[in-house]
Formats: structure tokens, sequence, C-alpha cells
């Protein structure tokens, strides 16, 4: 707060209406008539305040009514013993060792504290002589410059073990006479981070953060008001405390601002526009303590509390501003659930990403969405999408997360195509023996050919790889194929060797029993290289069909094939029955689904070498309310489908709970 800066309380005329919190923890107004009189904690957490308390040394003497901004006041002198004490109704109702706000209406008198040679505590709950009287918060206020009425402003709290923390503070002007909003607001992060922040009127004074996230606290800890006891009273505080409020929560910005508002604007219009309701010289007691007096003050503070909430709600409804209930019922309509230590800010931009959803259809959109939330550049992420077709040019490498292979390794990618070269050997497929040499790839929402219950017709996979027999042996085969591994069934579209001569062979095999090799045509020479398409049809039929010329030109259909079985994977394949060292290349490798779910699922890929404190959490809720076409979508840190690994697909449904 610069040196001169205006924030003060006009007295004009006093108010009837002050701080406002219905979840306060403690409300103090000092609306009593006589000196002597106890205040009361209008949120009905404490005993009376009175002079004396058990294990304070000394009695105090009670601060004597003056006016104040808001009504009266009471006047705290150094030197003159004043201080207040009370206890908590219920055990442990005020003790707060996490987030927490105190917000009070004051002036300060800095000569009267410099005076006094210490710092003045405004308010401390515990005494600190034991476990039972930790000190979970205290707020206090240094002399830094009298002369231009510069003090410093501080949190300070015991730890657990009782040994005291006194935050660094910041400075604020604070000048005789002037009645201020003053507020300090602790959000407890971890235990080795609290965030502490400073208030003047509705400006930010300061912020600070603090490494001792260890914070005491007693049970019974004896609320002092104006002093501190340490064995006996001292840090007397020089000034008058007109209205005090805690509430367990971080203040933020925008309330702090609504809660100035209403005192120096709002609720003074409406006092002035009450008065002007009456005619010129009509009689008006001019006692500030006249019944006619008090009743102006109610009418027209109620009058400008009104308004006040009014442009309370105007200005901090939508969940950019929104804090308290109000932010709270935003996090309700968009499923948002706080983390814990989450700060307003964080949550406010969960709510917003939630609602963002006019361009969540498209990448754009979806980063637009997650920005507040990966801490890092959006253009960082990578976003995942699929169709119904697969497709691989095995570019660099045959990639054993994508692909299943039998036997592990049996295929590498060279000279950019998938490379069968399993040496001489038997590469059988029959009920006996599985000792082909296949890559596969998995069809997503495999279904029956025919749909009974529904009536309907499904299927329609396809699948088609260009093969380049580049080493061929006599009866070595290889080619493309589909079925399911489980069960034993296999439908195969190859190019064979026999004898030297190259025919283009289909067979079947239900449950590991050929049905029967069928030679679909005899091409002679091994051709440079060769297109092989599988294509499903209706009831169970397969069409074979195959190219020397492209893939997608000069293809000559084969005869139909019934194999009405279901289908889970697709892939390449080699086998052969006393082969010498065969090298069948593959490329170009397709597979269409048309009724797989591939379509319905995304993931944003956060690469987690770019370091950063992501809200995963967050996002991935946030994914899940902006998917729009995609029936699954999350936000991933592993490329790889590992099980137990939450940063992986396998983790993030459709596989996983979350």
């Amino acid at each position: 707060m610069a040196p001169g800066a205006d924030k003060r309380i006009a007295y004009d005329p006093p108010g009837a209406i002050g701080l406002v919190d219905r979840e306060a923890v403690l409300l103090i107004r000092f609306d009593e008539t006589d000196d002597s009189a106890r205040p009361q904690d209008a949120a009905r957490a404490m005993t009376d305040f009175d002079v004396t308390a058990t294990g304070v040394l000394g009695s105090r003497v009670m601060p004597p009514i003056v006016p104040a901004a808001l009504g009266r006041g009471r006047l705290f002198t150094p030197g003159a013993g004043n201080g207040l004490l009370a206890r908590d109704l219920d055990t442990g109702s005020t003790l707060l060792t996490r987030d927490m706000s105190i917000q009070l209406v004051m002036s300060w008198d800095a000569a009267a504290q410099l005076a006094s040679g210490q710092p003045g505590v405004i308010v401390v709950r515990g005494l600190g002589t034991g476990s039972a009287e930790f000190v979970s918060y205290g707020l206090e206020l240094d002399v830094v410059d009298a002369p231009t009425f510069t003090g410093k402003l501080r949190w300070f709290w015991e730890d657990v073990g009782g040994g005291e923390h006194l935050a660094a503070g910041v400075n604020v002007v604070i000048p005789p006479g002037q009645f201020t909003l003053i507020t300090a607001t602790r959000r407890w992060v971890s235990p080795t981070q609290v965030e502490l922040a400073y208030y003047v009127g509705d400006q930010l004074a300061g912020v600070e953060t603090s490494a001792s996230g260890s914070i005491g606290g007693g049970t019974t800890g004896t609320m002092q008001l104006g002093f501190r006891s340490q064995g006996s009273p001292g840090n007397e505080w020089a000034g008058v405390l007109d209205e005090l409020m805690i509430v367990g929560r971080e203040l933020c910005a925008e309330e702090v601002e609504a809660t100035w508002l209403r005192i120096v604007t709002y609720q003074p219009l409406g006092n002035r526009l009450f008065l002007e309701m009456f005619d010129g010289g009509f009689p008006i007691s001019d006692e500030p303590d006249s019944d006619v007096q008090l009743d102006i003050r109610m009418t027209g503070q109620s009058i400008g509390f009104a308004a006040a909430q009014t442009e309370n709600l105007r200005a901090n409804f939508l969940p950019q501003r929104a804090y308290g209930s109000t932010l709270q019922q935003w996090e309700e309509a968009v499923a948002v659930t706080p983390k814990p230590a989450q700060g307003i800010e964080a949550r406010r931009a969960r709510v917003l990403a939630r609602l963002r959803q006019r361009r969540g259809v498209s990448i754009p959109g979806i980063k637009d969405a997650l920005l507040e939330l990966v801490d890092c550049d959006v253009d960082d992420l990578v976003f995942i999408a699929y169709s119904n077709t697969i497709t691989d040019g095995f570019d660099t490498v045959v990639e054993p997360l994508l692909w299943d292979m039998t036997p592990t390794g049996c295929a590498a990618a060279n000279a950019g195509r998938a490379r069968f070269a399993p040496g001489a050997g038997d590469y059988t497929l029959s009920s006996t023996s599985r000792l082909w040499r296949t890559i596969a790839r998995t069809v997503s929402q495999p279904v029956a050919p025919v749909d009974e219950l529904l009536g309907v017709i499904l299927g329609g996979e396809q699948v088609i790889a260009k093969l380049v027999f580049t080493t061929p042996q006599d009866t070595c085969e290889a080619g493309v194929w589909v079925g399911d591994k489980s069960a034993g069934n296999y439908l195969v579209l190859g190019l064979r060797d026999v004898a030297g001569s190259f025919k283009v062979v289909t067979e079947s095999f239900i449950a590991g029993i050929s049905q029967g090799l069928v030679v679909q045509a005899t091409l002679g020479a091994n051709p440079a290289a060769i297109w092989l398409y599988l294509r499903g049809n209706a009831f169970g039929g397969w069409t074979p069909a195959w190219s020397v010329t492209g893939p997608s030109s000069d293809f000559t259909n084969g005869g139909a094939i019934t194999h009405p079985h279901t289908v889970h994977w697709a892939g390449c394949y080699l086998r052969g029955v006393a082969s010498g060292a065969p090298v069948a290349d593959f490329d170009d490798f397709v597979l269409y689904m048309p009724n797989g779910t591939r379509p319905f699922n995304a993931y944003v890929y956060r690469n987690p070498a770019l370091g950063g404190s992501p809200d995963l959490e967050g996002a991935h809720s946030v994914l899940q309310a902006i998917k729009h076409a995609f029936t699954h979508a999350t936000i991933i840190t592993s490329l790889a489908v590992l099980n137990a690994d939450p940063g992986s697909p396998c983790d993030r449904g459709p596989m996983g709970a979350l």
C-alpha cells in the first residue's frame, strides 16, 4: 500500500450493517452502549469477552466505547491495560489450522504504538503455554515509520511442537483517526507451503509464501483481543477495533472488494437517499443515539445493503469471479470437486474449463479448455484420435506395443517394410501346430456377421497389404488373414510357391481344422509385388481379391468363401513345411472395421518430461465433460498401455475405472 493512499471509511453516518458472513467462525460488532458491558460474539461460537481468563496472569481493563465507522468501537491504549479474552463455547469451535481469513474494521495510532516499544497484537488464539493453548493464528501490527504512519502487518502461529513462526508481513499505511478495512488470508497448500495475502480496503497490499506449514493449535485456545499473554500480558495494540470477523476459508480479492464497496459506497448512499426523502426543514434529531437517527440508519443501511448485494451479484456471479457458496454451486452444477488445498483461482479454472464447450468438439477447442490445467504450452499437447481404419507403413519399426507377434520379434522393419525372415524350419498352421509367423492387430468391437437379435446384417471388416515375396521357398506361403486366435478360427489369403509356380490361395480353419485349401488363381512367375485384399460381406461371406498393379486398381476377385465366425484379429503371416530360409516383406497394411469403436476414444498426451504441476485429474474431468463425439476421452502421460500405470490409457477407461 503506497504511503498516503486513501483507504479510509468515512464516519458519515455510523453504519448499522458491517462485516457479514454466514460462515463466520467469530464475529464481534461492539454494539454495546455501556463501557463495562461484555462484548458478544455474534457467531455464537465463544463466551462473552471479558477482562480475565484462566491461565492469564493479571486482569485486563475493559476498553472504553468510542465512535467508530460502523457504529461503536473499542479503544485499546498501550499502558492502560486494555484487553479482551474469551473461550470457545464448544471446545475447538474457533480452532483453525488450515485455510482461514481475518477481516476487521479498525483505526491505528502509529505514534502510540511506537511509544509502547512493542508490536501490537490485534487478535491471537492461544496463550502459547502448552499443547492445549498452542497459537493457531494471530495477527499483529508493528511500526515501520511512525511519521508516515507505516506499519508491518503480519501473521504468526505456532507449529505442532510449540515453535513460533512469524511471517515476513507487508507494509501498510493507516493515518491516525482514519478507519479502514484490513483483511488477512491464509491458505494451506502443503507442510512446506502456506500462501498469505494482505489487503487494505479493496487493494491487495502484498502476498508472501511461508515454508512453515506445520500449524498447531490447542483445543482450549484462549482468544485475546488487543494484546497477547505470554506469561504476562504484553504486545498491547494501539487503536480502535470497530468490527472483527474470522472465517474458516480464504477470502478472495472479489469478496474483499464487494465488502469494501458495500461499506464505503452503497450503505452511505442508502442513508443519504433515505434522508433526501424528507422535506426541507423537517425536524430530525441530530443526536446519533436518538430513535429517529437509529431508524434512519437502519432503513438507509438496509437500502444500501440491498443495492450492494445486487451489484455483488452482477459483478461476481459468473465463475471467473465467483467465490464462497456461489463458486461451490458452480462446482456442483458442472460436477467438479475441488482438490484439497486448491486455491480459488484453480477452482475457478476447473469450472471455466468445464463450461468451455463451444469449441470443445475441435482440437483447438479442447486445447483452450485445458489451458489452465496442464501447466504447459497447449501446443506441447498431442491429441490422439482414431478412425475405424488402421494403417501402418512399417517405415521405422514394427511397433511391439501395437502388433501382437507370434513368436515375439518374428518381424522387424527393413527398408520401410515389415520383414519376415525366420530362417529354415517348419512354419505350419494346423489343428496340432501353429508354428506359423504372424503379426496381428485387434479388431475393435468385433461382432458376429449376423445379429439375430437385432435382425440386421453386421460384419464387413476389410484387410489389405502389399506383399513382396523377396525369397520364396517351395511350399512356403505369405499373405493376410482374419480370425479368432483363441478359438482357432482363421481365414487366410496368400501367395504360395508350388515348385516355382506362384498361386493365390485361400484356406479356412474352424477350431484349428482346415476346411480345405482353395487355389483361387495361378500367376506363374513370382510377381514383383502383390496386393492381397480380404473383404467381409453379409452372412459370413468373404471375398478374396488381389492385384499386381497397385492398391486401388486392377483387382481380381476370387470365389466367395464362407467363414461365419466373429473376427477378433487381422494381420500378416508366413507359413510353410520344411522351408529353407524364406523372406517375405509386407508394406502399406490397412485394416478397416466399419463397426469398431475406435472413433469414440481419444487421448490427449502430455509428456511428463515437460515438468510442472499439471492438474491431470482436473483435465480428465474436463475432457469427460466436453468429449462430445467420444464415448471415452482422457489425458495420459504414457503412450504405452501398461497395467497399474496411472499415466497409461489402460487405467483410464474404457479399460480402467477412471
